[in-house]
């Protein structure tokens, strides 16, 4: 009985340590996928460093790759320049994963 209950906590131990984030699980080479849309057009997302709660990142787009910084306190973001306005993270599935990969 003692080995039974040993086993068990155990495998409920081992089995935290295996889970893979789904995020995690879609890294290349740093490059997080965040989604799709319309056929094949997909958006990548790498954390480039900062100190919480202004993390620098990169996004790549069909349209291009760009550099921003995310305030993870705020909820928002903006193009990595001083003088541009910040600008809300907006609900929806890209929007929310490149948050969750960034600030987390």
């Amino acid at each position: 009985m003692r080995l039974r209950s040993y086993l068990l906590g155990l495998s409920v131990i081992a089995s935290s340590f295996i889970a893979v984030n789904p995020v995690e699980a879609q890294s290349r080479n740093g490059w997080y996928k965040a989604g799709c849309y319309e056929e094949g057009n997909c958006i990548y997302v790498k954390k480039l460093g900062g100190s919480w709660p202004i993390i620098k990142f990169q996004i790549e787009s069909p349209s291009g790759m760009f550099t921003n910084e995310a305030d993870c306190e705020q909820l928002r973001y903006r193009i990595l320049n001083p003088t541009r306005p910040w600008n809300d993270f907006m609900s929806g599935q890209i929007c929310e994963t490149i948050f969750e990969t960034i600030c987390r």
